[in-house]
């Protein structure tokens, strides 16, 4: 599988916040977390976008709402995942631990939780998302005790995890009863979707088809990692026609637009850029790069 390297486009990834609403995805979101939900683990954070959507519309709760304080309004660092704070220490970082130990324990029980491997992304959603707590982490081996969470969610990140099966049953693990996981993502499997970046850069297409399960092979996976009851439901569709010399010019035929065009290699881009600069002088200039496809949700309950 190919993976992107996020730390190499870390500086230009919103941009795709600002070309697309999202506006499903938002709403899936919150009807997901609800208002009993009071801790909340986004994996595959990012740059801290929907961190900060829900910190929006959230406001935290405070330290001791949460019950995480170790009595003496130190979190206590063993009560985390049940390791010693040694071993606490040498999976976070000593500067970690005494921002935990500093923040009288507020960091531990803030309502909102981000996991990110890429240290460029977190550099950037620390300071989108300055509520939440932020800790560098792969989704496969989640740093939190059995039962830590109310929600866990991804969004347009599980295709990246290297390993799906070990991060549901990691989700279900930190998930108290009465949890849910809530991932949105594509289906290239569905062929429903008209986008130029499978047009101009066809090798994306049979990417995307390893990278992204089918919705329907989630909920069997889910079901095989514990959850009691799994959903799948069409929630975002996004749609936009664009000058192709207005996406060349911008920054929209970019490596960092979408992962899609992060993964291939240079001579793989510049070959689709080509084609795209190619169509457009036959068109005369006036060829329009067309968006047209669909993100779905899926969702499993303990």
């Amino acid at each position: 599988m190919r993976i992107a390297n996020y730390d190499s486009i870390a500086s230009k990834y919103d941009r795709r916040y600002d070309l697309y609403e999202y506006a499903g995805c938002r709403e899936t979101l919150t009807n997901f977390l609800g208002e009993a939900a009071t801790s909340v683990l986004e994996v595959g954070c990012g740059t801290g976008h929907w961190l900060a959507e829900i910190a929006r519309l959230k406001p935290s709760r405070s330290s001791d709402d949460r019950g995480l304080d170790d009595g003496n309004g130190t979190a206590s660092a063993e009560r985390l995942d049940g390791r010693s704070a040694p071993a606490f220490a040498e999976g976070f970082g000593a500067s970690t631990v005494a921002r935990f130990a500093s923040e009288g324990g507020k960091a531990l029980a803030e309502r909102l939780v981000g996991v990110e491997p890429s240290s460029e992304m977190l550099a950037r959603a620390r300071a989108t998302a300055p509520s939440a707590l932020l800790i560098r982490a792969t989704a496969e081996a989640l740093p939190w005790r059995d039962g830590a969470f109310d929600r866990v969610y991804c969004i347009n990140a599980l295709h990246h995890f290297r390993d799906r099966l070990q991060f549901f049953a990691e989700a279900r693990r930190i998930l108290k009863p009465g949890g849910g996981l809530l991932s949105i993502g594509k289906d290239p499997h569905a062929e429903r979707d008209t986008w130029w970046v499978y047009e101009y850069f066809p090798e994306t297409l049979g990417i995307d088809r390893e990278r992204f399960a089918r919705v329907r092979t989630l909920r069997g996976e889910l079901a095989a990692a514990g959850f009691s009851w799994a959903e799948s439901f069409e929630c975002d569709h996004l749609e936009a026609m664009r000058p192709a010399g207005e996406a060349l010019t911008t920054g929209i035929v970019h490596r960092a637009y979408t992962s899609q065009l992060t993964v291939l290699s240079d001579e793989e881009f510049e070959a689709g850029r080509n084609r795209i600069i190619e169509a457009n002088a036959a068109a005369g200039g006036e060829l329009q790069l067309a968006t047209d496809f669909y993100l779905f949700a899926t969702v499993g309950w303990v």
